[in-house]
């Protein structure tokens, strides 16, 4: 996509922000306190890193999966340890208030280490295929998975330590080596996951790659056997599109604007507490936060007035310390992206019911309900990730459902209804990759449970077996017992244009020449034998 045809508020607040790119890793959301620089990786050390990482792959690939498990597990029991200095890091560097730093990053790296194990053991057994015995006589075969080699991850800011369990555990698990390429954003968070779990594993399987966007397209050039990306379409595509040109498989997911649909007879009470924490968590930066609420218009007033209530009552900026219910935006540039939503949503009409402005020094900016808005509107067609959700008012869920599958990313929807197996049926016609009814978004954090979506959001797909792809290629095995040359085999004849003519009659049930097969086959056999004596 050219610049010009960006969406017009993410143009914007590129424009805007060039100058100041330099500094966004180096500013503490919470009060622009400047943080220590995290030094980047020289790009004439990126190859090294690459053969580093072959040479410690290729024993790795080669242990039984128990022994490249158990070093997983124990690093996944220090980084429990120690999720004290790691919620420490990931509030200082991104802001995150306690509740989720410990929650959302610094809780699952045991659950998720056993639960890709799950997932991965059985995906590494051989397969017996069998073969039909009439058409190739003496011959068996099996399929083996075996590990691309090394992988590169270049990993997103929003989640900087949980978001790299779904890619660094399952490539280290399937018998590769990972180069991580962690964001500018939150170069700090990653290294300290990385480097803990590096310290449990042979020297150079786990290695990283710190700096801005030029570091991870270097890491490209220097030909990886596989790359997971999770970012920006904009990046995605460049990304794709390298990949591409030099063969490297890639799984690549660009985000998301997910919609609820709130039906007239959800449950109201969940439906209120459910769509602020998956809107307002993590301040609205997760591809998979709720950012529009298509709302049945019989239930639209009482849905609003429940949700003003809710969110005026939340606890937002510094002066809240471990009570924080709502962290500030991680970087100036989405903190620029939030206010042009917000203030475009408001020239085009929206109602701002609550927030709509920053708070106090640093990122902080107030949760924002807006209601009344429409398909003109940045907020509905582009992604805001931030504090805000767009209500649009509809004529029951046909409506909805039809607004949703128009959206530009695809990536979750939820539905909240008392009626069960009316959410399923309506769940069906969603064009999305996940859906939660009654729910939304939790699935991200289950190995088991594909993460995946449609249109702009990409065609990567993270969790579960369906994701190995990325991480294991297949490999057939073919054994033949025969001692002696194959009818089909050079020289060619009249017999054997006869033989085959007759076969193909045999499989669609024509038998009147079926009585010439023996004859035909044994004139063949002689005739190799007399051809390879």
């Amino acid at each position: 996509m050219s610049q010009s045809e960006l969406p017009r508020t993410e143009r914007a607040a590129r424009e805007l922000l060039q100058p100041l790119a330099g500094e966004l890793a180096r500013l503490s959301p919470r009060d622009l306190r400047p943080l220590d620089p995290a030094p980047p990786t020289p790009l004439e050390a990126l190859p090294e890193l690459l053969v580093r990482a072959r040479a410690a792959q290729e024993p790795w690939r080669h242990k039984p999966f128990a022994e490249r498990l158990q070093p997983l597990l124990a690093a996944a029991r220090e980084l429990l340890q120690r999720r004290q200095q790691g919620m420490s890091i990931v509030e200082e560097e991104m802001g995150k208030v306690e509740a989720e730093a410990l929650f959302n990053e610094t809780l699952g790296p045991l659950d998720a280490v056993k639960g890709w194990a799950a997932v991965v053991r059985p995906a590494l057994q051989r397969k017996k295929v069998r073969l039909n015995p009439m058409s190739f006589p003496g011959k068996r075969a099996y399929i083996d998975v075996v590990p691309r080699g090394v992988v590169v991850i270049i990993a997103p800011w929003n989640y900087p330590v949980a978001g790299l369990y779904r890619s660094v555990f399952p490539a280290l698990m399937t018998g590769n080596a990972v180069i991580l390429k962690p964001s500018e954003y939150t170069p700090r968070s990653s290294n300290w996951f990385a480097q803990i779990l590096a310290a449990h594993l042979p020297p150079g399987l786990v290695q990283v790659a710190l700096g801005p966007g030029e570091v991870g397209a270097a890491l490209l050039e220097v030909k990886p056997d596989a790359c997971v990306f999770t970012g920006s379409p904009h990046t995605g595509r460049k990304v794709a599109v390298r990949c591409a040109e030099h063969g490297i498989p890639c799984s690549v997911e660009m985000g998301g604007k997910d919609a609820a649909i709130v039906l007239a007879d959800c449950e109201m009470d969940r439906t209120v507490a459910g769509i602020t924490h998956w809107t307002l968590s993590n301040a609205g930066q997760a591809c998979g936060a709720i950012e529009i609420a298509y709302v049945d218009r019989a239930v639209a007033d009482r849905f609003v007035a429940r949700m003003r209530e809710a969110w005026t009552q939340l606890r937002v900026g510094p002066g809240h310390g471990s009570a924080t219910d709502v962290a500030p935006l991680a970087n100036r540039r989405q903190f620029e992206v939030v206010k042009a939503h917000v203030e475009d949503a408001r020239t085009r009409g929206a109602t701002v019911v609550c927030g709509g402005a920053p708070l106090d020094k640093g990122l902080w900016y107030a949760p924002t309900l807006l209601d009344h808005c429409n398909d003109t509107m940045a907020v509905v067609q582009e992604e805001t990730f931030g504090p805000v959700l767009a209500v649009v008012r509809v004529d029951g869920p046909v409506e909805a459902i039809h607004a949703a599958n128009r959206l530009r990313y695809g990536l979750g929807a939820s539905l909240w209804t008392r009626d069960v197996a009316r959410g399923q049926r309506l769940a069906e016609r969603l064009d999305v990759g996940v859906v939660n009814i009654n729910n939304h978004a939790f699935t991200g954090a289950v190995p088991s449970l594909p993460w995946t979506g449609t249109r702009a959001t990409g065609f990567g797909v993270a969790n579960s077996a369906y994701a190995l792809s990325t991480f294991l290629r297949p490999r057939t095995t073919v054994i033949d017992r025969r001692g002696k040359p194959e009818l089909f085999w050079m020289p060619y004849d009249a017999t054997l244009i006869e033989l085959g003519d007759i076969l193909a009659d045999l499989q669609t049930a024509r038998v009147e020449r079926a009585w010439r097969l023996p004859a035909l086959m044994r004139r063949r056999i002689r005739t190799l034998r007399a051809f390879f004596r």
